[in-house]
Order: C-alpha cells, then structure tokens, then sequence
C-alpha cells in the first residue's frame, strides 16, 4: 500500500515535470521591441538671392513699364526729349547733370508748351563721380535722407504755386531723378513712384 502511494505520488511528480516543460515549450518568447525609425531632417538649403546689377538704359523708350507710359498717354503726355524721343537730345539747351555723367534724361509733355511737365533722368555713379554728384545736391538745399536699403535721397516736396517737386535717389552703382513741373504731396509722391519704377526697369 505504501510502495502504491509512493509510486502514484512519483507519478503525479513526473505528469506535473512534464506539463510544466510543455507549457514552458509552448509559451511563445517574446520578441524584442524594435525602435520607432526617427525621420531624418533634411534641412533644405535656400539659395542666396541673387543682387540684381544695374544696367545702363540705351535710350528713354526703356526706362518705365508700360502701365506708367498708358497713364502718360491718358495725359497726353509724350516722350519729346532725350535719346528715343520725339525730338531727341536737341531738345535741350544745355546738357544736364545726369548726362554730364555718363546719363540719360527724358521729357514727357504736352507738345507745343513751353512747361515740361515731367524730367525723368537715369545714370550710373562710379567711386569717381559719386562724390560731384552728391555735393552738388547738397549745395542745392534739398531735404537729405536715407531709405531702407541705404540708398540715399534728395528731395524737395515743391508747392502748387512755382516749386517743382523733385526727388533723387543715389545708390552704389546709379542716380535715378524725377523732377514735376508741378510740386506738393500728391506730385511728391508721383515723383517717387516713378523713381522706383525706373528702379524696377534698369536693374535686372
């Protein structure tokens, strides 16, 4: 009866060994956790913008955009001075100052008046001429700023009596200049939308 127990407790010993190294068998192992993949940043380099260079216009017919030119037309304002014009330089007396340097001017008016409405001159400045340039305008009282890009103007705002509205701007490398026949705020402003829209056609 002993020896029984004995070998029926072995048994159960033997049956319990064996589940547990089948349940060890068929537990499955677990898989290491492999990392989430971390995206790799690739910074994108910008481009350095390119400066724009200032080209010397060869004649007045390219020195504003077209919508400018439409506007002169609807005022019956025509291009009568300067190279490319009706007229062409004979059209002055004497050479102005932008033409002593190297530049152009044009006229836009009325033809047969004597009173030129608008005088749109564009030249381009070296270490050499900078400096005349700059004493001359200076010598003439003209009110002295400079702008956001380090351009620097001369201007007078005029008045709608006998002043003309005039507005200069020298850069490095150009001197751009609009003088109206007629001053005050609203030509003021016309003259220096005009300086830079002959900016916007002679650099490139």
């Amino acid at each position: 009866m002993f020896a029984h127990r004995l070998l029926t407790g072995s048994a159960v010993v033997a049956l319990v060994i064996a589940l547990s190294a089948c349940a060890a068998e068929e537990e499955p192992m677990a898989e290491p956790e492999t990392p989430e993949p971390v995206p790799t940043v690739v910074e994108s380099e910008t481009p350095e913008p390119t400066p724009l260079a200032f080209v010397m216009p060869s004649d007045c017919t390219t020195i504003l955009p077209q919508e400018r030119l439409d506007s002169f037309a609807e005022q019956n304002l025509e291009l009568l001075g300067g190279p490319g014009s009706l007229y062409g330089d004979d059209y002055f007396f004497d050479p102005t100052p932008e033409q002593f340097v190297g530049g152009i001017s044009c006229v836009y008016a009325e033809d047969g008046t004597d009173l030129s409405s608008l005088l749109v001159s564009v030249a381009p400045i070296t270490a050499a001429t900078r400096a005349g340039v700059v004493n001359d305008l200076a010598n003439q009282g003209l009110n002295e700023n400079t702008t956001d890009e380090g351009a620097v103007t001369y201007s007078q705002f005029g008045d709608e009596a006998a002043a003309p509205a005039i507005y200069n701007i020298i850069r490095d490398d150009s001197w751009i200049s609009v003088i109206s026949a007629f001053g005050g705020q609203v030509f003021y402003d016309e003259a220096v939308m005009i300086a830079d829209e002959v900016a916007g056609e002679v650099y490139q």
